[in-house]
């Protein structure tokens, strides 16, 4: 309870005060995926808190990192302790901005592209990446995958697995926010 109230209080802030409230979905989805020579790697979570609002054009994602789920324990177990170091770095976020200005609420798909800053393992570095804004009559849909090259956020490959984790990481992210009933 108290890590979604620090949630909702910092995405509170980072909306700053505006008559129209973003929409929120508390259950967004992350996942990646290494493919390595020796054995792929893939985790998901269903567990971050994203919003998106129509009126500034901004959007909001944020993962506890312990919140990964790995097929293997052993490999949540290293991600957690030896590569993210989740209790020093428990999140990762991302704030941005959509590039151009669109009527993404408009009924139907619409690619977009989100310019804004992904902050990994304590280091913020900016993204820019297109996405796919899909509005529909109760709820609007938005993803988008990515790269994340390791190195750029400091999270080294030790060399005895340097064969086991990729350099770069594919990131899917999947938000769904309900338009109606709120």
């Amino acid at each position: 309870m108290k890590r979604i109230l620090f949630i909702v209080l910092g995405i509170a802030k980072w909306f700053a005060a505006d008559a129209q409230e973003p929409l929120v979905d508390r259950n967004t989805k992350i996942s990646f995926f290494s493919a390595a020579p020796i054995e792929n790697i893939a985790a998901s979570s269903s567990q971050a808190f994203s919003a998106i609002d129509s009126k500034k054009n901004t959007v909001y994602f944020k993962v506890p990192i312990k919140s990964f789920q790995f097929k293997k324990a052993l490999m949540q177990e290293h991600f957690n302790e030896n590569y993210l170091e989740s209790d020093k770095y428990p999140y990762a976020e991302f704030s941005g901005q959509l590039v151009a200005d669109s009527d993404w609420t408009k009924a139907g798909a619409h690619t977009v592209t989100v310019q804004g800053t992904l902050t990994l393992h304590g280091i913020s570095r900016p993204y820019k990446v297109s996405a796919v804004i899909t509005a529909g009559p109760e709820s609007i849909q938005a993803t988008c995958s990515f790269k994340v090259k390791l190195e750029d956020h400091k999270i080294e490959r030790p060399r005895l697995v340097f064969q086991n984790i990729a350099e770069i990481i594919d990131v899917k992210v999947s938000a769904l926010y309900k338009t109606s009933g709120k």
